[in-house]
């Protein structure tokens, strides 16, 4: 099993540090993952944040891409909907070249309100925009005059250029039956949460050999979420990474218009990865194993807030002595 990194430059209020500070710690943090032996990194975007969460993934790709020469290079997730698809394919076509062939282009329809009604695009569509841009994508990289016209996009007689070096593999992210069905229908691989139903693993392959594509040649690539945090000793390293995954929490369950947790006592604890390496291992099979095939996962190498030194050690240990028992 393959592991990569997933990072989102945020720089919440309580812990805020100058913003150059904060994005040269984590090109360094992304840039050290290749060194560590991970084998991706992933950075996934959302705007008008009041922490900065990266709202640029494929410029912050390109940063990483310089600064490393093997690692693979992914979004989790590109949000489709909110950007024109021929943009998306010519930054994506460049963002591939400067990295030498490395880019993975994970895309989701998004699900925040406030990102819809500021960029102007109706939440309703952002399923069927999402699958225009995926049709639109794969014609336009093959750097051949194509035109194209869906519902929300029309396209006429237009060469992209430049070509990729490598047509990127494009991968749906979501837990959804929506989403299974998607990846499924245009023959894309699969990027779910690590808790997601069996079943929708099921519907995603029964959809791919209904539409005619082999499931043994797509693979699926698992979020940990929220977050995982390797230590010496599990108590120690509760009380260190508690307040950040508290904030981490309820930044989501705010987007999702769900209560939030009174203090980061609340938290269910179960819900995170937290404790020395053989728990970790033993944690991340028990989740992996009712999924069934798995080729990678991925999980936030720092959660919001957390001081790099720390998110670098977690790093560390989980390079050296929880990815030797998946070899």
């Amino acid at each position: 099993m393959k592991f990569g990194i997933w990072l989102d430059f945020r720089n919440p209020q309580r812990w805020r540090q100058p913003w150059r500070a904060v994005y040269e710690e984590t090109l360094e943090m992304a840039a050290g993952a290749e060194d560590l032996g991970f084998e991706s990194v992933w950075l996934s975007e959302h705007h008008l944040t009041d922490d900065g969460y990266l709202p640029s993934l494929l410029p912050a790709l390109t940063a990483i891409a310089a600064r490393t020469s093997r690692i693979r290079l992914g979004t989790a997730m590109l949000l489709a909907s909110l950007v024109h698809p021929l943009r998306l394919a010519e930054d994506a076509a460049v963002a591939d070249l400067l990295s030498g062939g490395r880019l993975e282009l994970g895309l989701a329809p998004g699900y925040r309100d406030k990102e819809f009604e500021a960029l102007g695009v109706a939440r309703a569509q952002r399923g069927a925009r999402t699958e225009e841009t995926v049709q639109i994508l794969r014609r336009a990289w093959t750097g051949e005059p194509f035109s194209f016209e869906g519902k929300h996009f029309r396209v006429d007689d237009v060469v992209v250029t430049p070509v990729p070096e490598q047509a990127p593999p494009v991968w749906i992210g979501g837990g959804s039956r929506a989403a299974a069905l998607r990846a499924g229908r245009h023959g894309l691989r699969f990027l779910p949460d690590l808790g997601t139903d069996p079943e929708i693993l099921d519907l995603y392959r029964t959809t791919l050999a209904a539409h005619g594509h082999d499931p043994a040649r797509f693979g699926v690539t698992a979020i940990v979420t929220p977050g995982v945090y390797v230590c010496e000793d599990a108590e120690e390293g509760w009380r260190e990474i508690k307040e950040h995954y508290w904030y981490l929490l309820n930044k989501f369950q705010e987007w999702f218009g769900l209560p939030g947790l009174p203090s980061a006592d609340d938290l269910p604890r179960e819900l995170f990865l937290v404790g020395p390496p053989d728990h970790i291992a033993e944690q991340l099979r028990e989740r992996v194993k009712p999924l069934g095939d798995v080729e990678r996962v991925i999980f936030f190498g720092r959660a919001p807030g957390l001081p790099a030194e720390k998110a670098r050690r977690s790093l560390q240990l989980f390079a050296e002595h929880v990815i030797p028992q998946f070899g």
